[in-house]
């Protein structure tokens, strides 16, 4: 049996390799509209972190800090980046993104309720399962990532998604992803190449997005072979997260929470409109749940798997209301019914939200080692290799200095 993006309801498996090669790039958007999405009880936590400092091409002035709001005339020019690798810039088009308001409900957590103005920042990376954390197998980060931060951040902890700057651009790309149910393992190939637009990368030194975030990796064709269990089993102890964590039924790789430098990714690096960005072999990637899966239809929908076999759905349960981290256990999930495999099913899954963080905090089945693939989303450095009970080694996000 043959399946493609569109729709799959399938599990995850024990996954083998993934592979990656090159030849992608990508484009940029706009800043998303303003959301009023109802007021959630997320409790600010301060946070604090050195911005790396990017040094700039030889015969160029050492750029000064940004300021806030950006300069007149910055905000929304078209960009002015490399050529395309493969991608087709659609002409003077931008990318937007937009958040569709959950249901209230009773019988959630948050009241089925979530507030994207004052989202906390993420900053709990622990040695052990824990609710709201990631467990890292990697405890030491000292990779780079975006060099500034603007007016989306606020200093309470929390930070404002609907005002949070993205790439500019709009991008298609030959996308490729199928998945095939072969006895009990769920095989993907495919290109790692979105089935929706992204950014335009580098950024550009005339997008708004540069001086928050210099990401100087262009999106590249990655080979993409993943083989996963097609009935995954829960492991008598979760496991722990080293880099990427599964993948999207857009056909782009998702990798964990933080950056190189061990910060909330989501919070912190600057995004295209869809969530995506590449890394220093051209990989693109998520870090979260992003608005261009399944048209962000408020639906209990699959949307990925995680490497372990288990499925990724949506921030919504099945009525539309939003499900927040205290609905989901330590590893991001939970045990519930939902359509797995074209049958209405009990099973273990993760929910992508918009809590960090954000996807799979920890494994809880068994996770496939990835070769080539994994690594955060630090722009700079890659992460090394984790080790632990994830298996998984490090790849990274961005290396290099900033485009000219």
């Amino acid at each position: 049996m043959l399946f493609h993006r569109t729709r799959i309801a399938s599990a995850l498996a024990a996954v083998t390799t993934i592979v990656i090669v090159t030849g992608c790039q990508s484009a940029a958007a706009t800043n998303p509209p303003p959301a009023n999405i109802g007021a959630g009880n997320l409790a600010p936590a301060p946070v604090t972190f050195a911005l790396p400092t990017y040094a700039q091409p030889p015969g160029q002035p050492q750029a000064s800090q940004p300021t806030y709001p950006p300069p007149a005339g910055q905000q929304g020019q078209p960009p002015q980046g490399g050529p395309q690798q493969g991608g087709q810039q659609q002409g003077g088009q931008q990318l937007s993104r937009s958040y569709p308001a959950p249901t209230p409900s009773s019988g959630l957590a948050s009241g089925g309720m979530v507030d994207l103005h004052n989202l906390t920042i993420g900053t709990k990376i622990v040695t052990s399962p824990e609710r709201g954390g990631l467990y890292s197998c990697q405890t030491t980060f000292t990779g780079g990532g975006a060099s500034a931060t603007g007016a989306w951040y606020h200093n309470d902890g929390t930070y404002d998604l609907t005002i949070k700057p993205t790439v500019d651009g709009s991008v298609s790309w030959p996308h490729e992803l199928s998945i095939t149910v072969n006895g009990s393992s769920r095989v993907f190939t495919g290109n790692d190449l979105p089935d929706h637009n992204t950014g335009t990368y580098p950024i550009s030194r005339s997008d708004d997005a540069y001086q928050y975030d210099r990401n100087p990796n262009s999106i590249s064709a990655q080979t993409v072979l993943l083989e996963l269990p097609a009935n995954p089993q829960i492991a008598p102890q979760p496991q722990c997260s080293a880099g990427m964590t599964g993948i999207f039924l857009t056909g782009a790789y998702v990798f964990n929470a933080v950056d190189a430098g061990g910060r909330d990714a989501v919070a912190t690096e600057i995004q295209d409109p869809c969530g995506g960005h590449p890394q220093s072999s051209g990989a693109y990637h998520y870090h979260g749940y992003s608005p261009c899966v399944n048209g962000d239809a408020k639906t209990h929908a699959l949307i990925g798997y995680a490497l372990d076999g288990f499925g990724i759905y949506g921030p919504y349960d099945a009525n539309g209301g939003y499900l927040s981290n205290a609905d989901l256990d330590e590893c991001h999930g939970h045990l519930r019914t939902v359509d797995w495999d074209g049958a209405q099913t009990e099973i273990y899954h993760y929910h992508a939200n918009y809590e960090f963080p954000y996807t799979v905090g920890c494994f809880r089945g068994a996770p496939t080692r990835v070769n080539g693939g994994g690594g955060q989303g630090g722009q700079q450095s890659e992460q090394p290799g984790g080790g632990g009970p994830g298996g998984q080694p490090g790849g990274g996000d961005q290396g290099g200095p900033p485009p000219p």
